[in-house]
């Protein structure tokens, strides 16, 4: 029992080795123009080396508007992609949702379901992978109101980046952040009790924050914890 348990840790440690975020590949983003969105996976952004699972996976585009529109996920040789057509002027956001849901390790291998299914499981836990693009100008730092998300505003040259869970910021956290054809990502720092932390870039260019997190699972759940990540895509 000892040793199932240290390996079902190990492999919770390992879940998220790589990094897993949504970047327009388009450099334009106007009214009547088709752009494509990517969802990269690896460890070089922008750069992607593997395309997820689309089972699970919910893409879309919020408009100046407030208009949402769902994007069919599509995967490709090494990404899944997207394409959408612009129809408003002024900052857009797209996000991803790659709920995976709660599966539980048992002395028979991974099971679906929680304990309520699998009593005899040695762990059981919920997988859950959120992100978020700013298309064209940098957006406000309104969230969407996704489970797990970072939201940023840019101002006077720095970055403030906020880690939101249910809405309600989360301390204590902290956030990386991978500069465009940068061999490596480097802190940003850790969230304030306000949720938020700063970052200076050097220079124009895109980035992306990332950070990733074991939660417990509420009161009367049928498993012990989730595991998550989250990205923001942003370009000034």
């Amino acid at each position: 029992m000892v040793l199932r348990l240290l390996l079902a840790a190990a492999c919770t440690l390992t879940l998220f080795a790589h990094y897993t975020w949504l970047a327009p590949a388009d450099p334009a983003w106007q009214p009547g123009k088709t752009v494509t969105l990517r969802i990269g996976h690896g460890h070089k952004f922008p750069a992607s080396e593997e395309a997820i699972s689309v089972r699970n996976l919910e893409l879309f585009v919020v408009a100046p508007s407030g208009a949402r529109t769902p994007i069919p996920p599509k995967a490709q040789s090494g990404a899944v992609e997207g394409a959408f057509t612009v129809k408003e002027a002024g900052p857009h956001r797209a996000a991803f949702i790659n709920d995976r849901g709660i599966v539980s390790r048992t002395p028979n291998g991974v099971r679906p379901g929680g304990r309520d299914k699998n009593p005899n499981a040695a762990q059981a836990y919920r997988t859950l992978r959120t992100g978020v693009a700013y298309l064209g100008p940098a957006a406000p730092a309104k969230p969407l109101g996704l489970e797990i998300e970072l939201t940023a505003a840019f101002a006077n040259g720095v970055w403030e980046v906020t880690l939101l869970r249910q809405g309600k910021p989360v301390a204590g956290t902290e956030v990386e952040v991978f500069l465009a054809g940068a061999a490596k990502a480097v802190s940003a720092g850790k969230t304030g009790p306000n949720g938020k932390v700063a970052y200076k870039p050097t220079g124009k260019g895109a980035a992306m924050f990332f950070t990733e997190g074991k939660d417990p699972a509420p009161a009367g759940s049928h498993h012990d914890f989730m595991n998550y990540s989250t990205a923001l895509y942003v370009s000034w």
